[in-house]
């Protein structure tokens, strides 16, 4: 699901012809799931990201970079020392993909507003890719990393607004 949500942002940038606000979707996939990976571990046990980046099959070089992201934006925290790595630093339930993607795309592109002005063809198509794109981030702000933990969306279920 949340595949196909980025897939539809790049195609509704593609008309647009302008820089996609997922610059690099692998990025916010990476996000997501080194999230909802330590969603399901312990709070009081840290996960390094050598143990994350072997079971989501990513460099740990570049989790490193989204970490620091992650962290500079209140989402996950470090704990350092022997048996230290990363925390989750809000319950699952109150971390949203929109929040993620945020930290990770330092709050560009998706999570933009359009102001409603301006009749032309081109300006009306610009206003529909607009709210086409407030539709998108107002989803992605309605789920959380629990959602996705919990299989809602695997489910059909929508998720509690």
């Amino acid at each position: 699901m949340l595949n196909q949500i980025i897939e539809k942002i790049a195609l509704y940038q593609w008309f647009r012809e302008k820089e996609p606000p997922l610059k690099d979707s692998s990025k916010a996939r990476y996000a997501v799931a080194a999230l909802v990976d330590l969603a399901c571990q312990s709070p009081q046990q840290p996960t390094t990201l050598a143990v994350i980046a072997k079971r989501q099959d990513i460099s740990v070089s570049y989790l490193e970079q989204l970490f620091a992201r992650l962290r500079a934006n209140g989402l996950i925290k470090s704990v350092r020392g022997p048996g230290g790595g990363y925390v989750l630093a809000r319950p699952s339930h109150d971390i949203t993909i929109a929040d993620i993607y945020t930290a990770v795309f330092d709050g560009a592109g998706v999570l933009a507003a359009a102001s409603a002005e301006g009749a032309s063809v081109q300006r009306q198509m610009e206003l529909l890719w607009d709210a086409m794109e407030r539709e998108v981030a107002r989803f992605l702000k309605s789920v959380t990393v629990q959602d996705v933990l919990s299989g809602k969306l695997a489910a059909g279920r929508a998720p509690a607004e």
